[in-house]
């Protein structure tokens, strides 16, 4: 956790409906983990990570998890401020809570002190009266209460909680496509051909790649249906050039616990008319999806359920 929010937690910005929470957090949470999972955490931070998401309903923990992988291989990384001190930003811990320096003192305290009280996000994960930044229980409890109260409750945008861990696109991106593959099912082959695993692979290669307005990849540049109309083009298959035209460019997914890699995935104004869509995205499994959001964005991984989600299309236009 490099750059961190200080101070109140964020209010939420954005309030789904019960239906669309629901159905996101069977897609994106809760569920078991993938067999790269089982390898990769080690068994005491795998329950860690299942118990305090869920602490905080919205949160998949398969998104606490790909934190911890990203900010020290769950612990097992021997840089300085991983077991003791702190690194040269002031993080420490198995969660690399800022606990002074750059980082700031988002832990609250001193990083190993008695509790009550609570200061800030450092808290007690495993009962023992210790609020203690290098044990994993207290770290891991901690992270789920940080990104809870900086967007993660209820789902409401997982993006920005990721971001407010630490202030950068590319790690929302890497963190999520992480979690994908802590997923069941997440890693599993593309079920729709070759033609989708070009499309799928397209998306993936454009990660980074900033965002204009009309443009469909001239200098670098997309905007979301641009991005959705080259991925395609890739594999073969040739989309209108809208997100709006694109709704109407194969076969409905109506129900989003069906969706499948490659499916386009599209978002409205208005939920009851498709003439209000604005956005598209591509769906990569596990809840997520690559999109180019917007001129303050650049293309990234995203979760794909939130509360302008109008629903999915699974392209069939004939080949180009």
């Amino acid at each position: 956790m490099k750059k961190l929010v200080i101070g109140v937690p964020v209010a939420l910005l954005l309030v789904v409906s019960l239906l669309v929470f629901g159905l996101a957090t069977r897609i994106i949470g809760g569920g078991g983990p993938s067999a790269g999972a089982m390898a990769d955490i080690p068994a005491e931070y795998l329950t860690l990570y299942q118990g305090a998401a869920d602490t905080c309903p919205g949160l998949p923990w398969q998104v606490l998890a790909a934190i911890g992988k990203k900010e020290t291989n769950h612990g097992r990384s021997t840089l300085p401020g991983v077991a003791a001190g702190m690194n040269f930003a002031g993080a420490a811990g198995p969660m690399q809570f800022g606990i002074g320096g750059k980082a700031g003192n988002t832990w609250g305290g001193a990083p190993v002190r008695q509790v009550p009280p609570h200061i800030s996000y450092g808290i007690d994960g495993n009962g023992d009266g210790i609020a203690n930044v290098y044990e994993p229980a207290d770290a891991i409890f901690s992270a789920a209460g940080y990104l809870c109260a900086n967007g993660a409750a209820q789902g409401a945008d997982l993006t920005r909680a990721i971001f407010a861990y630490n202030h950068a696109d590319w790690y929302v991106s890497e963190v999520l496509a992480v979690a994908s593959g802590y997923a069941a099912g997440g890693a599993a082959g593309l079920p729709s051909g070759p033609a989708v695993e070009r499309a799928v692979a397209f998306a993936f290669g454009e990660l980074g790649k900033a965002y204009r307005f009309g443009a469909t990849g001239e200098g670098g540049f997309y905007d979301c249906s641009g991005l959705m109309l080259r991925a395609y083009q890739a594999s073969g298959v040739q989309l209108p050039r809208t997100s709006r035209q694109q709704w109407y460019a194969g076969a409905r997914v109506s129900n989003p616990d069906d969706l499948l890699p490659g499916d386009l995935v599209f978002y409205a104004h208005d939920l009851g008319d498709p003439a209000t869509i604005h956005h598209v995205g591509i769906y990569i499994g596990a809840g997520n999806m690559i999109d180019a959001p917007n001129r303050n964005a650049v293309v990234r991984i995203e979760p794909a359920l939130r509360g302008d989600y109008i629903g999915a299309v699974r392209p069939t236009a004939a080949p180009a």
